[in-house]
């Protein structure tokens, strides 16, 4: 890799990948390379809504709507809230190419769109979780760093 022409910057709208955020935008400026802002959804989340309270009880704002409904209202919400976040985050000057939300598994997703768009780096944050805990719950950013096709620099 000569030049970094291409980030993808992957958000999860926590503290973590604000910070994230922030070092894309410095490095974006510095290089000019554009970033593409990825967010992930999980359909997993989408079906325990889509079932009702009587199967997962934290789900009563949604379990009148539908699966599709359910993942519209996730789109809307993160594109009102957590994206515009995130690109106000990455800083004046930043060159934000595309702004691009997901479903399924996040660590696949987020390989895929770097392989399919040419990404020559990925971006995200880590939340620094104990070995203990990663063995238990995984980690998305351990899971990019082992599979993504370009370097991946993980920002606490």
């Amino acid at each position: 890799m000569e030049t970094i022409r291409h980030i993808l910057l992957a958000t999860d709208g926590s503290d973590h990948a604000l910070h994230a955020a922030r070092f894309a935008g410095m490095l974006s400026r510095s290089t000019n390379a554009a970033i593409s802002i990825v967010t992930v959804h999980n359909d997993d989340a989408v079906m325990l809504n889509a079932m009702g309270p009587a199967i997962w009880p934290a789900t009563v704002p949604y379990s009148s709507l539908t699966a599709e409904e359910v993942r519209e209202t996730v789109e809307t919400n993160a594109a009102e809230t957590l994206l515009p976040e995130t690109t106000a985050t990455c800083g004046e000057g930043a060159n934000i190419g595309a702004v691009v939300q997901l479903w399924g598994q996040v660590a696949e997703q987020i390989c895929q769109y770097a392989d399919d768009n040419a990404c020559d780096l990925i971006v995200l944050g880590t939340r620094g979780q104990s070995s203990f805990s990663k063995l238990l719950l995984g980690s998305v950013s351990t899971q990019v760093t082992s599979h993504a096709h370009c370097p991946v620099t993980l920002v606490r």
